[in-house]
């Protein structure tokens, strides 16, 4: 098997464990910056909490298990079959959301194509799970 699929697993979760944090930190440290880049207004003190939970709090535990899953091998496989899942999900709404109500900016637009990407080499992950 070629070299770069064997390790594709686990550096893939490491990566997304690493981005996760970060995101988790960006949105647990100002908020408010990224929610305007994201184009959601916060109208009060509940709302931002609401958010920071959802962006810092399940992102920050999503990181965790990844960087989890990437560092137990019986677990990598489990990882991957979440990022494949997740990542289909977040690919389907963000496109009802672009193609069908055509909200978006060009941050959003970034994020998607990320998205899309990830999904595409979390599939090519599992996939070489599958082949072993």
């Amino acid at each position: 098997m070629n070299p770069i699929m064997r390790v594709l697993p686990s550096a893939f979760l490491y990566l997304n464990g690493a981005i996760y944090s970060y995101v988790a930190w960006l949105f647990l440290s100002d908020p408010q910056t990224w929610f305007d880049a994201l184009g959601v207004s916060v109208r009060s003190g509940v709302g931002l909490t609401e958010l920071r939970t959802t962006y810092a709090g399940l992102f920050g535990g999503l990181s965790l298990f990844l960087l989890l899953c990437a560092w137990k091998k019986e677990w990598v496989e489990p990882g991957i079959v979440l990022l494949v899942f997740s990542y289909a999900g977040l690919v389907a709404v963000r496109s009802w959301g672009i193609l069908i109500d055509n909200a978006y900016n060009d941050f959003l637009l970034q994020i998607y194509i990320t998205e899309w990407l990830s999904l595409v080499l979390a599939l090519l992950a599992w996939f070489s799970i599958k082949k072993r």
